[in-house]
């Protein structure tokens, strides 16, 4: 493209070649003393009249005054002369430059007037550096209607540019260094060249500004640095080469850049790493990484000399088994990374990195750890929003929380999946931990419903059964430690007599002949289906009461065909079922009234004295006869009346979350 700086010393050049006079005047008033009247207009210079006009040859002349049928990218002047008949300059006539070249004059319409001697003058320039080729150049002069002409072949030519040597104000740099680079532009005369785009590149390094235009006698100026563009350091011999736009002459130079002198170590992770002990479902193995620099810049190539400062005595690093020393050497980004593998025995891991040529440029590990283990026998949780749910709708639901934890009380890894089966309605078949070990799932009335209103819940996850370490390493070694419960094959035991009965869903997987550990509702388990083995399946059982609307109620102490005493206790239960067998729903209120029917100056009242005022949502529903017979269980009540007579009345009021209350009423004897 045109480079519009190129045009200073040739329009100067014009400018004075303008100087002697000669005006518009010639051509834009022709009504002076020097015409005549009705016939040709006179020489403004001579006076004489102007029958016949000449026009020059074209003359092309760069900007250091050399002539010749050449324009390169600097541009040239293009000059003529206009005479009459008589060999006179003609003052004020029009000249109209053309081409058939892609150039640009200098000015818009590409027409001058001449000066006092009859000279035109315009600056020629190529529209871009790139054309070349034998094209003309024409020139018509125009003077009260006489005309004449003249044209030129030449030629569009690349500039030929001459580079200096480069010069380096620091030939040896420091790595990640910097150093000023100059030269100088001239042309094919060796006369200092303006305005010439010089391009710079490196082996390695780069450069502030990687392409500078010459000014002030050719002179061209960038800063070299000793880091690539990736940010890598640079060492070693380096090759500095500069090159014109065109890419027609370069130049190049070598320096010397020091070895990459690394000055800090950091460690880079940014995350904690909780890796699991080994065979916990967990990742088998995970990546730390510390960071080289050398004068803040990443260092590449160096190597460093990893160490265990503190982890348990089974850890490996580096490669699978190894606990030795080991050097890495550092990526085109500075980093190591070190590979750890986990064993069975949990706890904190510390790496040590140093400099192997300099071992007090050191970092440690942050936050690692050998924690995450499969679930244990005793370290699957489970808790329930509410335990006895409405039946009489559908869609009353409770929340299932399960939480595990492996044998030292750590979360067992996330993702790991714990199953659900139910004996009724619609339990989710499986959730996935959290980081926390914590999952949930949702169990919703619909049908099925069975006849005893009890839901059986089971909940099973893969872990690892309980066990005592006799020897203390932290792995379970058949015949040498004990299992605390050995569990084996198991089932849903939706009637609750700690056996499997036809129909009831069943797991087999153990396969094994051994006793096993007695079978409980809370955990349901096969007989002869044990074996030795750590790996098993673990289980847990919840019972729901599928619980209506209408109670069932119980009298018991002080009431004889639905009569009670005027100053008395009395009790009752309250079920869920005719079975009496659940609970009313979680959510349930239940209160005892008095009605005051008699005029015997007392005032009946009754007092509830034990018993939930609020059916709570967790109960132990687990042990069938414990809720039926135990004082302390959620169904039973006591009353106290007071001040009551022969046909006042007592009642009991229960009504369940936002639907059903029901009436019980109770005639004073």
């Amino acid at each position: 493209m045109l480079n519009v700086s190129k045009f200073s010393a040739l329009a100067l050049a014009i400018l004075l070649a303008g100087c002697g006079g000669g005006g518009s005047d010639g051509y834009y008033d022709q009504s002076g003393s020097n015409n005549n009247s009705g016939g040709n207009a006179n020489n403004p210079g001579t006076g004489e009249e102007v029958q016949t006009i000449n026009i020059s040859v074209i003359e092309l002349q760069d900007s250091n005054g050399m002539s010749g049928q050449t324009i390169t990218p600097l541009g040239v002047i293009a000059t003529v002369k206009v005479t009459d008949q008589s060999g006179q300059g003609i003052s004020g006539a029009v000249v109209n430059f053309s081409s058939t070249a892609p150039v640009v004059f200098g000015t818009t319409n590409g027409a001058v007037l001449s000066n006092a001697e009859g000279i035109a003058s315009i600056t020629v320039m190529p529209q871009d550096d790139t054309t070349t080729g034998v094209y003309r150049i024409a020139a018509q002069a125009e003077y009260d209607g006489n005309t004449a002409s003249n044209e030129l072949a030449f030629s569009l030519q690349a500039l030929k540019v001459n580079l200096s040597p480069i010069t380096v104000a620091n030939a040896s740099l420091a790595s990640g260094g910097s150093t000023n680079v100059s030269l100088t532009t001239s042309n094919q005369y060796g006369t200092a060249q303006n305005n010439i785009p010089v391009n710079f590149n490196a082996t390695c390094g780069t450069f502030e500004p990687t392409s500078v235009t010459s000014v002030n006698q050719g002179n061209v100026l960038t800063s070299y640095k000793a880091i690539s563009a990736t940010g890598d350091l640079c060492e070693g011999p380096v090759t500095i080469n500069a090159v014109t736009a065109n890419g027609q002459t370069s130049v190049s130079t070598n320096l010397n850049v020091q070895a990459i002198l690394a000055d800090s170590l950091v460690y880079s992770s940014t995350a904690p790493v909780n890796l699991g002990i080994k065979g916990s479902g967990a990742a088998a193995s995970g990546q730390i990484e510390f960071t080289l620099y050398a004068n803040g810049v990443p260092a590449a190539n160096k190597d460093v000399v990893l160490t265990i400062n503190e982890a348990p005595s089974d850890l490996s690093f580096g490669d699978l088994n190894n606990r030795l020393p080991k050097i890495i050497t550092s990526n085109a980004d500075g980093k190591v990374f070190v590979n750890l593998y986990p064993g069975s025995i949990p706890g904190p891991v510390e790496i040590r990195a140093a400099l192997n040529d300099d071992q007090t440029v050191f970092a440690l590990s942050k936050d690692v750890s050998i924690s995450v283990g499969r679930v244990t026998q005793n370290g699957m949780s489970l808790s329930v929003s509410k335990q006895a749910l409405r039946t009489d709708i559908d869609g009353d639901s409770a929340t299932i929380t399960a939480r595990l934890v492996d044998r030292t009380g750590n979360p067992v890894p996330a993702g790991t999946v714990i199953s659900f089966v139910s004996e009724g309605g619609k339990v989710d078949s499986n959730c996935m931990t959290n980081a926390a070990g914590v999952c949930t799932v949702t169990l919703t009335t619909q049908n099925p419903r069975p006849l005893d209103n009890r839901v059986s819940v089971l909940a099973y996850v893969e872990g690892d059964k309980s066990y005592i370490d006799v020897n203390g390493d932290n792995i379970y070694t058949a015949g040498v430690d004990t299992l605390t419960r050995n569990i084996g094959d198991f089932f849903r035991d939706d009637n609750e007599n700690n056996l499997h009965d036809l129909g009831e869903f069943i797991y087999r997987k153990a396969a094994g002949n051994l006793a096993c550990t007695a079978s409980t509702v809370l955990q349901p388990n096969i007989q002869e289906t044990c074996n030795n083995d750590l790996n098993a399946v673990l289980r847990q059982q919840l019972i729901f009461g599928f619980s209506h609307d209408t109670p069932t109620l119980v009298w018991g102490m002080g009431v004889n065909e639905a009569s009670v005493l005027g100053d008395d206790n009395f009790s009752f239960q309250v079920f869920g079922n005719s079975q009496q067998s659940v609970p009313m729903p979680s959510g349930t209120s239940v209160s005892a009234e008095s009605a005051d029917k008699t005029d015997n100056n007392k005032t009946c009242s009754v007092e509830l004295r034990s018993g939930y005022t609020t059916v709570p949502g967790v109960i132990d529903l687990n042990n069938l006869s414990t809720f039926v017979d135990s004082l302390d269980t959620v169904s039973r009540y006591n009353v106290l009346v007071r001040d009551c007579a022969a046909g006042d009345d007592v009642k009991i009021v229960t009504s369940v979350p936002s639907g059903k209350m029901t009436t019980s009423w109770l005639r004073v004897k």
